[in-house]
């Protein structure tokens, strides 16, 4: 048995020379900084970046046809700018009302008042007149297309139409409307 053993570790003990050199097989290799290691991410990405941006344009010219808009605002290129929704102004409009209203032979005060315009099931629009939580008036007005060339969307605004009568325009998200109110002389 001895005789069968060693021939064997003769065997073993020359595959051990070849990993010899094992503890220097890093020698000459260089050592890189963090720096260094962030500049080459840095290129991958930016390779990986312009692939897909390239990708993007292909798919962009499918379906433009590649031809630059006549609008700026529709061309390719040109950023999509997300707008607010609009909401409904449920809280109504505050109007100053410098004399004295007459609605359904009722006197309506001077003052200021929360001015709200609602359509009935009918499509009838009616403004009615609100101090603090109280219903003040109520009366029936006139839809138009017209914006009296207000700057907003919401609006109320009292104007002196005659020695007799004022206008009120009413503006808001679903109809603009207006009403000529008597008033009382003082």
């Amino acid at each position: 048995m001895v005789l069968a053993l060693f021939p064997a570790l003769s065997y073993a003990d020359d595959d051990w020379d070849n990993f010899s050199g094992v503890d220097r097989a890093w020698d000459g290799q260089k050592s890189i900084t963090n720096q260094e290691f962030e500049q080459a991410i840095d290129t991958l990405e930016s390779k990986k970046k312009k692939k897909e941006e390239k990708q993007r344009k292909k798919r962009v010219k499918k379906i433009s046809g590649g031809g630059k808009s006549l609008h700026p605002d529709l061309d390719v290129d040109s950023e999509i700018k997300s707008l607010t929704p609009l909401k409904e102004n449920e809280e109504g409009s505050l109007l100053n009302i410098p004399v004295h209203m007459i609605i359904d032979n009722n006197i309506l005060d001077k003052g200021f008042y929360k001015v709200l315009g609602e359509k009935d099931k009918d499509n009838n629009i009616y403004l009615s007149f609100y101090q603090s939580q109280f219903l003040k008036g109520k009366v029936k007005a006139i839809e138009t297309k017209d914006d009296f060339g207000q700057e907003t969307l919401d609006f109320v605004e009292l104007i002196p139409y005659n020695d007799k009568y004022v206008k009120i325009i009413f503006g808001s998200l679903d109809f603009n409307a207006y009403v000529f109110i008597k008033y009382k002389p003082e």
